[in-house]
């Protein structure tokens, strides 16, 4: 570079020169920011700087003291006396300015970033990686169209005890992981006791979408809003173990999350911002977790993959994490075929019997009431009239009988609540009348070893046993 060029350089980094004597008199934070768009692909968005790495083939968040640190280095190698805290403040805003991205990051989900190009969703193939794919998110995997995973197979066979619908299930879960999509609105639940293969399952899908990737916040910390700062442009929140027994768990944010609703996130020393979650929520258990929540809302969110093979201590292979790792590339071909039956059939998950049985049996344990209706009560003709006395008092001698102490004790009010809404659940005709001191319902009745009737001393509410 000739000294006219470097002149010239110098001149359209922003630097105000005096001309007789060469004396720096200031800087143009605008052409100093102008500068660095130039030198550097940079973006801004939401508060925080990406810089595109060609040799990575992705966008890299940027902290902000790291780039205040590099500007600096750049102004000092010109001149070591220029820098003010004043001037940093100046031309860093100049360069959000100038960089600004008002579009989203990772919103293109027809692509798969992965460490050799961008695997195209709807061709099958791979292509050169690009920075107008805006993408900061890159699986750990490379494309291999020839690869193979038959351990990986054996494993899923012999932890579903070769049910073809979990297998299936576990294939899809793994390619939908591995996207940015979110259409499918569900959350997945491992869930097995003792040595069955979940935590085997759920290192290999942490490795195939990537540490970086990943999120660790328990289901209880998502009501928490820097924890879900931590969800912002992640693939999969894995959270090893849910123990919640003793806790009833909040569903509002668990719902909004799911379901592709933007949710409020904060970061320390910057502003609350809306985001919308690309995360899949994503839980291993040994029980499934207690709720008051018993809504539609909550229950078709969940996806249950039950692993059923319990592994005897002298048949653990203790290496099976890292044989099963040789075979990412391969597992990443066997998830490509289950997403793209998945985007086949709308996605919706492979329909699974044992999981429906599964959570037929949760929802069962979270709303007596289904169990009541099931085992007590029958619809009957509109001009049966059944006392509402009996239906009330029958309940709670049916929840004392089965161990259910807090509905045997359940107010009148919060009963006809819930009874009315599985009334409606289940389309059953009815109406409420009074008649000669009796309340009544038509169009249900009472039936069973349950039932109580007039002489019975729950009849009139007097205290079980007494």
């Amino acid at each position: 570079m000739t000294e006219q060029e470097q002149w010239q350089e110098f001149l359209n980094m922003g630097f105000i020169v005096k001309e007789r004597t060469g004396e720096i008199l200031g800087l143009n934070a605008n052409l100093f920011a102008s500068y660095i768009d130039r030198r550097f692909k940079l973006i801004y968005t939401k508060e925080d700087f990406y810089n595109y790495k060609e040799k990575l083939g992705k966008w890299i968040k940027v902290e902000d003291m790291k780039m205040r640190t590099t500007l600096r280095k750049i102004l000092l190698s010109y001149c070591d006396s220029i820098w003010t805290r004043k001037l940093e403040d100046e031309y860093i805003e100049a360069l959000k300015r100038t960089v600004f991205f008002e579009g989203e990051l990772n919103s293109n989900r027809r692509f798969i970033n992965m460490l050799n190009g961008m695997y195209d969703l709807e061709t099958h193939t791979l292509i050169e990686h690009s920075y107008t794919y805006y993408s900061t998110i890159q699986i750990p995997i490379e494309y291999d169209p020839k690869a193979e995973c038959p351990s990986f197979q054996r494993f899923l066979d012999e932890s579903f005890l070769g049910d073809e619908e979990s297998i299936k299930v576990a294939e899809e879960w793994l390619g939908y992981s591995m996207t940015s999509e979110t259409k499918a609105q569900k959350a997945l639940v491992l869930y097995a006791k003792g040595r069955n293969g979940k935590g085997v399952y759920l290192h290999i899908l942490g490795k195939c979408v990537g540490k970086e990737n990943t999120t660790n916040i328990a289901i209880t910390e998502l009501s928490n809003s820097f924890m879900r700062s931590t969800l912002n442009n992640k693939l999969a929140n894995i959270c090893s173990e849910m123990e919640l027994n003793s806790k009833s768990l909040n569903t509002q944010y668990f719902k909004m999350i799911t379901g592709e609703d933007d949710i409020m996130a904060e970061e320390k020393y910057k502003q609350a911002y809306s985001l919308k979650p690309t995360v899949k929520l994503i839980y291993s258990t040994n029980n499934l977790p207690h709720t008051k929540d018993v809504t539609l809302g909550f229950k078709r969110r969940l996806c249950v993959l039950h692993f059923r093979n319990t592994v005897a201590e002298k048949d653990i292979d203790i290496n099976l994490k890292e044989k099963l790792e040789k075979e990412l590339s391969g597992i990443f071909n066997l998830a490509m075929k289950g997403l793209k039956r998945l985007v086949d059939n709308n996605y919706q998950f492979t329909k699974c019997s044992i999981s429906d049985e599964l959570l037929k049996e949760y929802e069962k344990d979270l709303n007596p009431m289904i169990s009541f209706f099931e085992e007590c009560i029958e619809q009957a003709d509109e001009t049966y009239r059944e006392d509402r006395k009996i239906i009330y008092n029958t309940f709670k001698v049916w929840a004392d009988a089965n161990g259910m102490k807090g509905y045997a004790d359940i107010s009148s009010r919060k009963f006809w609540t819930k009874f009315n809404e599985q009334m409606e659940f289940l389309e059953y005709e009815y109406k409420t009348g009074h008649s000669n001191k009796l309340s009544y319902y038509t169009g249900v009745k009472v039936v069973g070893e349950y039932r109580i009737d007039k002489n019975h001393p729950m009849y009139n509410g007097f205290p079980l046993g007494g």
